[in-house]
């Protein structure tokens, strides 16, 4: 079986004036004036939406769709009896929140035409790549949409056998495309005309050319040659929709300088969202708010725990540094900043692997705690560079967790604070006693392994 013709094209050969077909002199624009649809960029869209279907609600966003006239039909008579091509291939523009128009080519002096009625508005855009389909949603009722499958036109609302609204949907002539019909101008008056000519089917033909006697007539479509022109560009008028739909930019870290260490550090949040993605050595937790599972993060300091999942100098996924002799773990910071942001940041490690956080696309930070095998996980916040030497502000942190993770019922205090000097459990899968003991490098995790009886 053929594979099916992407719905999606490619944005290049845009007309800029009118080419074959015509355009009926009782056909009055409403307005001149038609940008090109957004072009190309460098942006990349989420590898989520190559599977899962994004619906876009944002008032403002425009996708354009093109159809080619039925010339087969029209140059056979099929068109009031005029052996030529009267229908020019058409671009129609839907913008949310707005009427759907059509228009013939491109620039500041090109007319555009309402589709449908004034008062007929877009709500949403649906667009799954992967199903290879397009569903264009109007506000008036749950079938009046445009649906665009495998380049494939359909109206369920607006199109019917009889033209109710004006428009016929004609499939299976022999030897034909299936087609869409359409009067032109679209107001009462020629919908009028069109619907008594398909009262009788033999006089169409004559009602056609009465119609083109006035300055009106029909457009026939090809409806299985629909194509849609979508663009990353066509998302970045709007922050959200950018964030949402996007990868950011890329940076070339190559470029950025390797932050001096001896007196700044990269410090940011970060929020567990998955219970089950934290470590004994990173619990998250803070007794002072439990709705929260947070804990914070620097480099370099981190690193002597932590082996974030990365690239290897093969190009595979590598928990990074991890069997790293320690003092030989980190090699180089690159952070990108952007105004006063902290975009991302490269880390590059002496076994020459790296790791690029936040995620692009999801947002997340990942890695493998050495000594407990356990996994972290979380949401990037509050990424900065932060002022300091990193070893005595690290010191400091350490035992903010220790703090944080005291379980203040069984434990001594003094003054407000936890004064107990070791924390012991244990554990039954493995049977093993675990003892976290603070020492002069850091906070440390001892497993004792337990024999039974």
């Amino acid at each position: 079986m053929a594979k099916a013709k992407s719905v999606f094209a490619n944005l290049q050969g845009f007309p800029t004036e009118m080419g074959a077909g015509e355009i009926y002199t009782d056909m009055s624009p409403e307005g001149k004036g038609v940008d090109l649809p957004a072009s190309d960029s460098d942006r990349e869209f989420k590898k989520k939406w190559d599977t899962e279907g994004m619906s876009i609600t944002t008032d403002g966003f425009t996708i354009f769709v093109s159809m080619d006239g039925a010339v087969a039909l029209e140059e056979k008579g099929g068109n009031g009896g005029v052996q030529a091509q009267r229908t020019p291939t058409t671009y129609f523009k839907f913008t949310i929140g707005k009427t759907p128009t059509y228009s013939f080519y491109f620039g500041p002096d090109a007319p555009y035409y309402n589709m449908l009625g004034d008062s007929i508005n877009v709500t949403s855009i649906y667009i799954d790549k992967k199903k290879n389909e397009m569903v264009i949603n109007f506000n008036e009722g749950n079938i009046a949409k445009i649906i665009i499958k495998n380049r494939k036109w359909t109206m369920p609302a607006f199109a019917d056998d009889a033209a109710t609204n004006g428009f016929l949907k004609q499939d299976g002539l022999p030897g034909f495309p299936d087609m869409l019909v359409s009067v032109a101008p679209y107001n009462a008056k020629t919908l009028q005309s069109y619907k008594a000519a398909m009262a009788d089917l033999t006089k169409v033909a004559q009602a056609v050319k009465e119609m083109n006697s006035e300055g009106e007539g029909i457009y026939c479509w090809n409806s299985e040659s629909a194509e849609a022109y979508l663009s990353p560009q066509s998302f970045t008028f709007d922050d959200a929709l950018d964030k949402e739909i996007l990868l950011p930019p890329s940076f070339d870290f190559d470029a950025s300088d390797a932050l001096d260490t001896s007196s700044n550090y990269i410090r940011f949040n970060c929020v567990i969202e998955n219970a089950s993605l934290r470590t004994n050595n990173y619990t998250g937790l803070d007794t002072e708010d439990p709705s929260i599972l947070m804990t914070t993060l620097q480099f370099p300091g981190d690193e002597s725990l932590l082996a974030p999942m990365g690239t290897s100098d093969e190009g595979t996924e590598v928990a990074c540094g991890l069997e790293a002799p320690e003092g030989r773990v980190l090699k180089a910071i690159r952070p990108v900043i952007v105004g006063d942001a902290v975009q991302q940041v490269k880390l590059e490690f002496h076994d020459g692997s790296f790791c690029i956080f936040p995620d692009s696309e999801t947002g997340l930070f990942t890695a493998t705690d050495k000594e407990t095998g356990q996994e972290l996980q979380g949401r990037v916040e509050n990424l900065i560079v932060a002022d300091g030497e990193w070893k005595e502000n690290h010191t400091i942190e350490v035992a903010n967790r220790l703090d944080r993770n005291t379980n203040r019922q069984l434990s001594l205090e003094s003054d407000g604070k936890a004064v107990t000097s070791a924390i012991a459990w244990r554990t039954s899968k493995p049977s093993a006693l675990k003892i976290i003991v603070p020492t002069d490098e850091g906070t440390k995790l001892i497993t004792i392994p337990l024999r039974e009886a």
